[in-house]
């Protein structure tokens, strides 16, 4: 019997070197579900690959998640497999698999409360998965179960109120080491427009910023993106020439060459770098540079503690709508055998209809209609009638009694005659 399954590793569990080292490029996540999927081991599959996780949900009917963590592990090139095990959460059972996504996928165990850009990171994992037509039942039901909670949770509770993403705790941070009302003055550079970096040029005004300049390995999304703001942009060739002239530097770009001291240059007051990005995007060293402060994602400490206290107030009522939907969801499973003995049966009755009727389409005679019809109804009732006369004993009682409550058939015992 198929099972909905998740291996994790996050924030919850792993430190930043340990996530780092299992981070998953798009290009990457497509080879290694294509990779599971040609091995037999999954009928389907997702990975979700964030700043603070790396998640596999995936459809079997045999694997088991230490399986598919072996497999993660060797495709990353790990070679010390025992140090990583412990770190992993595992779920093997549909319902709990389940309820876990819908935690995750809701900003209950986001390193943020309420972070959300997981739910537009799940969207963003699942369109890879049907783009690579990786889709199955469970994971279907499951990601349209998620979207409809979220909607849930959005319009009955508190939890959504206010902005609390990692984008926006990494501006609340700045007030660290500027006073707030000085940051109109200073100069932010920000590295990388995906999401995490559409966030915070967007939060950023709010914040007081005025002078913003946005930079992108592809040059049109963030000049689009500038032009939108109405901040500035600058090509990614030339940022690097233009860098040590900004107070705030924040990186939100992975998979490449980390930025070296020597390529920030002499900071010449207070600069701040901000770098949030999973693998790390700004060399650690850069901290002993002078006048500079590094900041990494694992020392992003929430601010917004109105927003905070807010959503911990709605938290019980958000888990009371996540245990209805997993309710929903297991009852959804419980129906599916059902559903598929009906659909096989429909099918097998539209093939019997249309052979039967096919033999007699050039003939409009009630005769023959008639007996087209008794031809059909002969077939129909072949396999159950078989089925039931093979039978005795309480099999039969039992198997008469399951015909009579399917068709709703009154039993000869009950027929009164008058």
């Amino acid at each position: 019997m198929n099972s909905l399954q998740v291996i994790s590793i996050s924030h919850q569990t792993a430190s930043l070197e340990c996530r780092q080292a299992l981070q998953l490029s798009k290009d990457e996540a497509a080879a290694f579900m294509q990779a599971l999927k040609a091995e037999q081991l999954v009928e389907g599959i997702m990975v979700l690959t964030t700043c603070n996780r790396t998640e596999i949900y995936y459809e079997t009917n045999h694997a088991t998640p230490g399986m598919i963590q072996e497999k993660l592990l060797r495709f990353k090139n790990i070679q010390d497999t025992a140090a990583f095990a412990a770190r992993f959460t595992q779920y093997s059972h549909s319902e709990s698999t389940l309820h876990y996504l819908l935690e995750v996928g809701l900003g209950l165990r986001s390193q943020v409360i309420g972070d959300r850009q997981i739910i537009t990171q799940f969207k963003e994992s699942y369109k890879l998965t049907n783009d690579l037509k990786l889709g199955t039942p469970l994971l279907h039901q499951a990601l349209q179960t998620l979207f409809r909670t979220h909607k849930r949770v959005h319009n009955e509770t508190d939890f959504r109120s206010g902005a609390a993403s990692v984008g926006y705790a990494a501006l609340e941070r700045l007030s660290d080491f500027y006073p707030r009302k000085e940051f109109s003055a200073k100069r932010m550079l920000i590295i990388g427009t995906g999401q995490m970096g559409t966030d915070i040029a967007r939060y950023a005004t709010s914040f007081g910023f005025t002078d913003i300049t946005l930079t992108n390995r592809t040059d049109a999304k963030a000049a689009k993106l500038a032009a939108d703001l109405n901040v500035q942009h600058i090509p990614y060739q030339h940022y690097l020439s233009e860098i040590s002239e900004f107070d705030v530097v924040v990186s939100c770009v992975g998979g490449g060459e980390q930025l070296q001291p020597e390529q920030l240059g002499a900071a010449k007051a207070k600069r701040v770098l901000l770098d949030l990005s999973v693998p790390q995007s700004i060399a650690p060293a850069a901290s002993q540079l002078a006048n500079t402060i590094l900041v990494n994602i694992d020392q992003i400490n929430n601010r917004t503690q109105a927003v905070l206290a807010t959503r911990q107030a709605a938290i019980a009522e958000v888990e009371e709508i996540v245990s209805e939907e997993t309710i929903q969801y297991a009852e959804w499973l419980q129906d599916q055998p059902v559903a598929k003995a009906i659909s096989e049966l429909k099918s097998f009755f539209a093939d019997v209809l249309t052979s039967e009727l096919a033999k007699h389409q050039q003939s409009a005679q009630p005769a023959d209609l008639n007996a087209a019809t008794k031809a059909a109804l002969d077939r129909l009732i072949r396999r159950p009638a078989g089925a039931l006369r093979a039978t005795a004993g309480a099999d039969r009682q039992k198997l008469l009694s399951s015909i009579q409550t399917l068709f709703n058939i009154t039993p000869a015992e009950e027929i009164t005659h008058v």
